[in-house]
């Protein structure tokens, strides 16, 4: 059997490149509609609390009954996954599919990414919104697809090591994307020696298992994995990244520049930016956070600089030594 799956941040033109993709392969497409249509046929229907076929809504209190509903539901959909591939060859879009198929070394597992601001443009143009309906319509999108891999795969959803295609579609055309998957997955589905391996050293014996907490995020820069490192010793709790500003827009109301602080610590309510440039280096990154302050005056936001990262490092190295 053939497998492709595709997951995708929202936004990026992936239900499009999934159907090309399959339109070009001959493969089976299975989507959020194809296995509704399935699962009924079965006599399951997609319950309330699996909004959008994503993801059970954490902040929603849901009743015993309506979570072991979704649940059955998510199970019962993994199951008919795996039967279809049984007997076809398929592009998986979500639904967990590069989890699923992790262990099935022909799979081909594609993730599709965008800039915030780009994907905010694309979804303005396809659902006719304005931009702040847009961005909250792919944060919460993409919030659910991370959540659904957290609480069922206890996986991070945007651990780009997952995959072995990860595509950028800000500037590519949705075709173009489509016909690298193609000629990605014909090279990667073709059997092939491997050579120049150690000695005594089986093919299987080569693959090396390495995981950690840390390699489940995904750091712009070294400086940022450290400061994490400081938090968790400290036991103070972060988000990477986790949200995007506006901060200005052209005549025509696209946006053309956004800023995503680096840290956040919910328990401070505290925004927190990191720079290791020297001080007339950092000129752009405080003019960012000047104009973000104007715009979001509630919005708590800290620069911490190289002198003042460099005397955390400092101060950490020392609280280390005394706890060991």
């Amino acid at each position: 059997m053939g497998v492709i799956t595709i997951s995708r941040e929202f936004g990026c033109g992936s239900e499009v490149i999934a159907r090309y993709v399959a339109e070009k392969t001959g493969f089976l497409l299975v989507n959020r509609e194809f296995i509704v249509n399935g699962l009924l046929e079965h006599g399951l229907e997609e319950p309330a609390a699996y909004k959008d076929g994503t993801i059970i809504n954490p902040n929603e209190h849901l009743s015993p009954d309506e979570e072991d509903k979704a649940k059955t539901y998510i199970n019962a959909m993994h199951e008919y996954i795996y039967d279809l591939a049984i007997r076809n060859n398929l592009i998986i879009l979500g639904r967990g599919g590069s989890v699923l198929f992790r262990d099935y070394p022909p799979s081909l597992h594609v993730r599709i990414i965008g800039q915030f601001s780009y994907r905010v443009q694309r979804v303005m143009n396809m659902y006719n919104l304005n931009a702040n309906t847009a961005i909250k319509l792919i944060k919460e999108q993409d919030s659910r697809k991370k959540q659904y891999y957290r609480n069922f795969f206890t996986v991070n959803w945007a651990n780009l090591r997952s995959y072995n295609l990860v595509i950028n579609t800000d500037n590519m055309e949705i075709e173009d994307a489509a016909d690298i998957i193609v000629a990605a997955y014909k090279i990667h589905a073709e059997p092939r020696e491997i050579k120049d391996g150690p000695a005594g050293i089986e093919p299987e014996d080569r693959l090396v298992n390495i995981t950690s907490e840390r390699e489940s995020e995904q750091f712009m820069h070294p400086s940022e994995e450290e400061f994490a490192g400081m938090l968790d010793f400290y036991r103070i709790r972060w988000e990477y990244e986790p949200k995007t500003f506006l901060l200005q827009w052209d005549s025509e109301g696209n946006v053309v520049e956004a800023f995503s602080p680096d840290f956040y610590l919910p328990d401070q309510e505290l925004y927190i930016e990191l720079t290791t440039q020297k001080p007339k280096q950092a000129w752009k990154k405080n003019k960012k956070i000047k104009r973000m302050k104007e715009l979001y005056p509630d919005i708590d936001i800290r620069l911490i600089d190289k002198r003042g990262f460099e005397s955390l490092l400092k101060k950490h190295s020392l609280d280390q030594g005394e706890g060991e």
